[in-house]
């Protein structure tokens, strides 16, 4: 009886080991949850941690036709920057963007413009690393 119990607690133990332990095989990160974090890193000391901007200062994300619409112009402003007077849902912003291509890698900007245009009430899709290398200057 006791062997039996001893067996049960090692067969439990081992169980609950594996369960508990990641595998070679655990899925990546989901490219809204790596944007999530390239965007709370790198975006958010602007845009704010929840998309909404400054106002008249750094234009906010948040249900922003721009972050919805043409994936490649956004892109093209995450990857290479923007300069200049730009009107966002009523405000007007006269300010840089810096260029991320460099310090960014091509998935971590696939990434982030994938979470910001799947939250926050945008209704863009999601971003590819192909659609991020097929974009030039």
């Amino acid at each position: 009886m006791g062997t039996k119990i001893a067996l049960g607690a090692i067969v439990t133990a081992a169980v609950l080991a594996a369960a508990a332990a990641p595998t070679a095989n655990a899925a990546p990160p989901r490219p809204s949850a790596a944007g999530q974090k390239v965007f709370e890193t790198n975006c958010a000391g602007c845009h704010g941690a929840l998309g909404t901007g400054v106002p008249n200062v750094f234009p906010p994300l948040v249900a922003n036709p721009y972050v919805s619409g043409d994936a490649k112009r956004v892109i093209h402003t995450v990857k290479f920057g923007l300069t200049g007077k730009i009107t966002v849902k009523g405000g007007t912003y006269n300010g840089t963007m810096p260029p991320w291509e460099g310090t960014l890698s091509d998935s971590q900007i696939a990434n982030v413009i994938t979470y910001i245009r799947t939250t926050w009430k945008n209704k863009g899709t999601p971003v590819t690393v192909s659609q991020v290398r097929a974009v030039k200057k």
